[in-house]
Parts: C-alpha cells; sequence; structure tokens
C-alpha cells in the first residue's frame, strides 16, 4: 500500500472538513449581487498555516473579502472551530462554503494528494503559505530532530505545496502565491540560526520560482513579517519584548491582522513579482 493510500485509509485526506451546519442550497439574486460585488469573489485561497496567528488573520480578511478559503493544519479540532466559529460565510444565501484539511506540510505525498483534493473543489487563486515552527537553540547546543523539525516545515514545507499548487496553476495560466518569510530570513538573530536559515531559503527558492513561471501569468512574491503578536512570540521573556520595541521605530510588535493586508496586498499586485515586502515596523532600518 502507498503512503498516500495509507493516508487515505487513515481519514488524512477526506472528507474535507467544513462547517458543522449543512449547507444552504437557497439562492436569490440579492444575495448574488453581494457575492459579486466583494474584491475576491469567485476566488478560491489556499492556506497552509492558516489555523493561527498571521496564518488565520490571513483566512479571515481573505473570507471577509468574498473569496472561498481552504485551510491547512496539523489539528482537526482546530479547523474545525475555524470554520465553525472564527470564518465569516461568503454569504448566507451562496451555496458555496470554506474548507479545510489535516495535512502536515513536510509529507510531500500529502500535500500532493490534499492539493488533488483542493482543485476539485475550484482552482486555486491564490496560495498564501503560512505553515512554520520556531525552535529557539544556538547552533552549537541544537538537538538534530529540531534542525530536522524547522527545515522540514518552514522550507521542505514551503517547497511541496508551492510544488503541488504550481502544477494547476500552470494550466490555468494564472495565480498568485505569497510565501511567508522573515525579518530573520534575511538579518539572522541570536539563537535562531535554523529559524533563520530556513526563512532565508524561502526568500530565495520564492525568487526562482518566481523566475520559472512568470511567463505563465503566476506571480511570487515574499512576505517578510518582523516580531508580531501571534502563539510564536508567547514565549519571548519581558526583556527580550522590550529590547525588540526599543529596535522598532514605530516601538511596538505588530499584529497579524496587519500582516494580513500586506499578504492581500502582494496577492493582488499584478505588476509585482518576486519581491520581498518586509513589514516589520521600522525593525530592520
Amino acid at each position: 500500500m502507498s503512503a498516500s493510500m495509507t493516508a487515505r485509509a487513515a481519514g488524512i485526506i477526506l472528507p474535507a472538513i467544513r462547517r458543522s451546519y449543512a449547507a444552504t442550497t437557497t439562492t436569490n439574486e440579492a444575495g448574488d449581487r453581494l457575492v459579486h460585488a466583494k474584491p475576491l469573489a469567485n476566488t478560491l485561497t489556499l492556506i497552509p498555516g492558516g489555523t493561527r496567528g498571521i496564518g488565520l488573520a490571513v483566512a479571515k480578511l481573505f473570507a471577509s473579502k468574498g473569496s472561498r478559503v481552504v485551510i491547512l493544519g496539523r489539528d482537526p479540532d482546530r479547523i474545525q472551530h475555524v470554520l465553525n466559529s472564527e470564518l465569516p460565510p461568503i454569504t448566507p444565501e451562496a451555496n458555496v462554503d470554506h474548507a479545510g484539511f489535516k495535512c502536515d506540510v513536510a509529507n510531500r505525498e500529502e500535500v500532493e494528494d490534499i492539493v488533488k483534493e483542493v482543485v476539485k473543489i475550484a482552482p486555486v487563486d491564490y496560495l498564501i503559505t503560512s505553515a512554520g515552527v520556531a525552535i529557539g537553540s544556538l547552533l552549537v547546543s541544537v538537538k538534530p530532530e529540531d534542525v530536522e523539525t524547522t527545515m522540514n516545515i518552514n522550507l521542505m514545507g514551503t517547497i511541496w505545496v508551492n510544488k503541488a499548487v504550481v502544477k494547476e496553476m500552470l494550466r490555468q495560466r494564472k495565480g498568485s502565491i505569497v510565501n511567508i518569510s522573515s525579518v530573520l530570513g534575511s538579518g539572522g538573530s541570536l539563537g535562531q540560526t535554523i529559524y533563520s536559515a530556513s526563512k532565508g531559503g524561502v526568500i530565495a527558492f520564492s525568487k526562482a520560482l518566481a523566475k520559472e513561471v512568470g511567463s505563465r501569468g503566476i506571480s511570487v512574491n515574499i512576505l517578510s513579517p518582523g516580531y508580531t503578536e501571534t502563539d510564536m512570540t508567547q514565549g519571548l521573556t519581558e526583556e527580550m519584548r522590550a529590547d525588540i520595541i526599543a529596535r522598532t521605530s514605530l516601538g511596538r510588535m505588530g499584529q497579524p491582522d496587519e500582516i494580513a493586508e500586506a499578504a492581500l496586498f502582494l496577492a493582488q499586485a499584478r505588476f509585482v513579482t518576486g519581491q520581498v515586502l518586509t513589514v516589520d515596523g521600522g525593525l530592520a532600518l
């Protein structure tokens, strides 16, 4: 039995996780006008890591703009919560809804199988990759398994999802990809050698991919957030937090919705590709 068949048998791929209530099948003229009035109406946005932090903020923003959102995450209960309680419906009258899949982005075969299921829902217009981990450690003391986990999720996970989605976008001859990196991918930080390497890899990978697929109408850009108020930064000590804020021109840490707004800009920017948009409040100045 193949790995992908094993995943299916275990219930990882199918069915897609959806809202717990039954989807409505009624439509009306007013509802149709409401859907089409939104800027991302009739689009599908795929968001690995869309259950928490920046990814969740992106999912909520894109859903509010009318896009059908498909989130990928590792916790089915969390996915169900986001679908039921966090994402606004596209419109109460529309016979479409958001969906989610349990997915380990570091598992190439699992990613490929899930993307095949996603495109059965609708073609992917926007891919915003937000799945990531941050395990802090000095290089001399970092555990080998932590190196593998960080690189497999942050870098290889981004590569596998991009690879699977780009195959579909090439058939469509259109699409927009925003890979979320970090300011540490350009500048590094004490105790974050492996994380910085993984995020730097995302930047280099995305720039190269932009050159490969631009002629097919596909844009690939990189969003590099600074320190943002998410689960990842909850472990910062008060001293570390004060130091970051002191070095940030705007005098505070970012909010997930502020990063999401930047992701929306890049996703819709029709003549921008291969670029890094740094959203850090002036930390890197």
